[in-house]
């Protein structure tokens, strides 16, 4: 391979790195988020630097590593492979390892404990590497090396490790790099303080894997958008359109949006808005503004998912059955407007509570009996309208009469007096959404 000079590259680095970075890029030195903790916790862990469980009592400077790669070749050859320890405790060190990438001996082995470790799954290791094996992205394979035995158990790159295997040899390097954890020859293997090799790997597994802070739907979206996923393109396109925001900076374009309001449960929204019985995502630029005619900002300054595309269905049965049903979208945004001024009703009592797969015909049902069909024979409509309101039928609704009896409504309000064929409308939200 052609040896790479870094110097030019670094020193050119302040010149080029505005033409090296995307439009979108919003690149900040990491010393900001390091300026943001408290004094009290700069340059002061509260546990110390540990390995396993013990204080690290010494590190290996950058003289000493010079002068331990010069042995690399002898310890391969002596040993089978080359170990540069970069921490140490009592009993352990830490470091890099470069060992064979694919096991050949008993000298070579990698072992792994099924006890604790992830079970094996062929057909998942398969697809992890289905697009190919990117070292980038596969990192380096966790493993703990046990001086008293010369065992190498893999704790941590199961799956990451037989996909390296099964790689093709010719592009693939005979060694590789591992981070390893080291067990000394003195370690204790008697006494109220020995150390067995599984109980450590098992530590290791547990706490690594239990402790990352996962990513938030949010920060998935935009790491999806920002890598020009097309769900996530059109997810975004849609929620620009209808003005909502998700309350980061990251994407400005969504927080400026006029009376733009913070979306919560991002996640779910992306499943479901495509849905059919939802319009397909046509309502929800219609289904946004009414919901802020009906709320100011300050009343209603979020929109949950239940809430928009529940507003949704109710558009997309007025789509399908307006010729027959009567529905005034007009009404119905000043019958929310009615019920939070004379009866308190606030967003939430729309959204609670929910049949079992059917969340949004749900809050569709409320807005009709809590608000709407009350507001057309209210005083205050008759007196503007000097009439009467058309009341809607809840026959394109479906519950079961367990749900029913939850909130206090009579089945028979739900009763067809002829056959319809509902199904259209009616689908189940567990169905596939549509792609785009």
């Amino acid at each position: 391979m052609k040896r790479i000079n870094f110097r030019k590259r670094v020193f050119h680095i302040a010149k080029q790195l505005g033409r090296t970075l995307s439009r979108a890029s919003q690149m900040y030195k990491v010393q900001e988020d390091f300026n943001k903790l408290k004094e009290v916790n700069k340059n002061k862990l509260t546990g110390g630097v540990k390995l396993y469980k013990e204080i690290v009592t010494g590190f290996t400077s950058t003289d000493d590593q010079a002068e331990i790669f010069a042995t690399f070749k002898e310890q391969i050859a002596k040993q089978g492979f080359f170990f540069l320890p970069l921490f140490e405790s009592k009993n352990f060190y830490q470091g890099l390892m470069f060992r064979p990438r694919v096991d050949s001996d008993d000298t070579s082995t990698t072992w792994i404990d099924q006890a604790w470790n992830r079970i094996f799954y062929p057909k998942h290791c398969v697809n992890l590497f289905s697009k190919g094996y990117d070292p980038t992205l596969a990192g380096v394979a966790d493993i703990l090396y046990d001086m008293r035995s010369g065992l190498c158990c893999n704790w941590d790159s199961r799956h990451r490790k037989v996909g390296e295997m099964s790689a093709d040899k010719d592009q693939l390097p005979e060694y590789g790099w591992n981070n390893a954890l080291v067990i000394k020859q003195e370690a204790p293997i008697n006494g109220p303080k020995a150390i067995f090799a599984d109980e450590v790997a098992c530590y290791l597994f547990e706490v690594k894997n239990d402790t990352p802070k996962a990513l938030t739907p949010v920060e998935r979206f935009v790491a999806e958008y920002r890598t020009k996923d097309a769900g996530a393109i059109a997810t975004y396109a849609a929620l620009k359109y209808a003005k909502i925001k998700l309350g980061t900076s990251v994407l400005p374009d969504l927080e400026k949006g006029d009376d733009a309001r913070t979306l919560t449960g991002l996640a779910q929204f992306r499943n479901d808005y495509l849905h059919v019985n939802l319009g397909n995502g046509d309502n929800l630029i219609e289904a946004s503004g009414s919901l802020k005619r009906a709320w100011s900002g300050a009343q209603l300054p979020e929109f949950s998912v239940y809430l928009i595309l529940g507003y949704c269905h109710l558009l997309e049965l007025h789509n399908r059955f307006n010729g027959e049903w009567g529905f005034d979208n007009s009404i119905m945004i000043k019958a929310l407007k009615w019920a939070y001024e004379s009866k308190g009703l606030t967003a939430k009592d729309y959204c609670t509570p929910r049949a079992s797969g059917k969340p949004y015909e749900t809050v569709a049902f409320h807005f009709l009996r809590l608000a709407y069909n009350d507001y057309v024979v209210s005083p205050q409509y008759i007196k503007e309208n000097k009439c009467t309101g058309l009341q809607l039928h809840y026959r394109h609704f479906g519950f079961e009469k367990s749900f029913l009896a939850t909130i206090g409504v009579d089945p028979k309000l739900l009763e067809s007096p002829v056959e319809e064929d509902n199904s259209d409308i009616e689908e189940s939200l567990d169905q596939e959404p549509v792609t785009v």
